[in-house]
C-alpha cells in the first residue's frame, strides 16, 4: 500500500464531517450514529426485535441499501432482518475487541470473514452482489470494517501499490483486512488523532455522546470523502 501525504486522512475526514472536531453537521450521515449507538448494547438488540430490524433497515436505506433495484427494497419488509440480529447479538462481544490494529491477525482476519459470509446469507438469502451491503451493514452495527462501496474501492484502488493490491481490495476476504491492516499501520498515529477529535451523536437528547468515533470509520471516511469530493 502507498503511503500518503501527511494530512491526506485529516483533511478528507473534516471535509466530510464538515468540521475540524466535534460532530457531523450533515443530518443523513448521523444515521451511522444512531445505528452504531443503538447497537453496542447487545441485550437491547436482543430484547426488542422490532425496534432492531426498523434501526437497521433505516440506517441501509438512508445509506442507499434499499434503492429501487435491490432485493431488499423490492422483496422485504423490516422482519427480513431478524436473521440477521441473531448473528449481530451473537457476535458483538467478540466485535466490540476488534479495530484496525488487529486486522493483521490471523484469527480476527477469520473472524471478520466468518461474519460477513453469515450477514451475506441472512440478508441476500437469494445469492447476488454483496459487499457494499454487508460491509455496509458491519460499519453501522460495529463500526467495525469500512464500507466497500464504490467511492471507497475508487479511493483504495489509488492507494494501492500494485496491480494485486487493487484485485485484492474489490473483495472481502483474509488477504483484503490484511491489506488494510497494513494502511492503518502505516497511518495509525493520524487515525487516532482524527478519531479522538469526533464523538457520536446521542439519539434522544441531540447532544454528543462522549464516545469517540471508532478508527475503522475514520478509514470508511477516508475512503468515501477521497473520491466522493474529487
Amino acid at each position: 500500500m502507498k503511503n500518503l501525504e501527511p494530512g491526506a486522512i485529516t483533511h478528507a475526514v473534516q471535509r466530510f464531517m464538515g468540521t475540524e472536531d466535534g460532530l457531523f453537521t450533515t443530518d443523513r450521515a448521523r444515521s451511522w450514529d444512531f445505528c452504531y449507538e443503538y447497537f453496542r448494547n447487545s441485550q437491547n438488540v436482543a430484547a426488542d426485535q422490532q425496534t432492531s430490524c426498523l434501526q437497521l433497515g433505516y440506517y441501509l436505506a438512508s445509506w442507499g441499501m434499499l434503492r429501487g433495484s435491490t432485493y431488499l427494497f423490492k422483496n422485504t419488509n423490516a422482519r427480513h432482518y431478524i436473521k440477521a440480529l441473531e448473528i449481530i447479538t451473537n457476535r458483538t462481544d467478540q466485535m466490540q475487541a476488534i479495530s484496525p490494529a488487529t486486522y493483521g491477525e490471523t484469527d480476527t482476519q477469520k473472524f471478520l470473514v466468518e461474519t460477513y459470509r453469515l450477514l451475506g446469507d441472512a440478508l441476500l438469502p437469494e445469492g447476488g452482489r454483496r459487499i457494499t451491503l454487508v460491509t455496509k451493514t458491519m460499519m453501522g452495527v460495529w463500526g467495525v470494517v469500512p464500507s466497500f462501496d464504490k467511492f471507497f474501492m475508487n479511493t483504495f484502488s489509488k492507494v494501492a501499490a500494485t496491480p494485486q493490491e487493487r484485485i485484492a481490495l474489490q473483495k472481502f476476504n483474509e488477504g483484503t483486512v490484511d491489506l488494510l491492516g497494513k494502511f492503518y499501520d502505516a497511518h495509525k498515529n493520524e487515525v487516532h488523532e482524527v478519531a479522538s477529535a469526533y464523538t457520536t451523536l446521542d439519539f434522544a437528547s441531540g447532544q454528543s455522546t462522549g464516545n469517540n468515533i471508532p478508527t475503522a470509520k475514520v478509514l470508511d471516511i477516508f475512503g468515501f470523502s477521497n473520491a466522493y469530493y474529487t
